[in-house]
């Protein structure tokens, strides 16, 4: 899931600096995008496997 972030951040940049002619930038804030999707998907994640970790200390 990381990766698809990061990879898909990537895919947008490149096609849109292709369309648009503006060869690095957007590239670089398609990958800056793709990495914060992929920090908040983890954060994310870490959060709900701590709230199942947390319910399931009943004993």
């Amino acid at each position: 899931m990381l990766f698809a972030c990061v990879a898909v951040g990537l895919a947008v940049g490149y096609f849109a600096d292709r369309w648009l002619g503006t060869q690095p930038w957007l590239l670089l804030i398609g990958l800056g995008f793709g990495i914060a999707a992929a920090g908040v998907n983890f954060y994310r994640t870490i959060k709900t496997l701590n709230r199942m970790d947390d319910s399931g200390d009943d004993a």
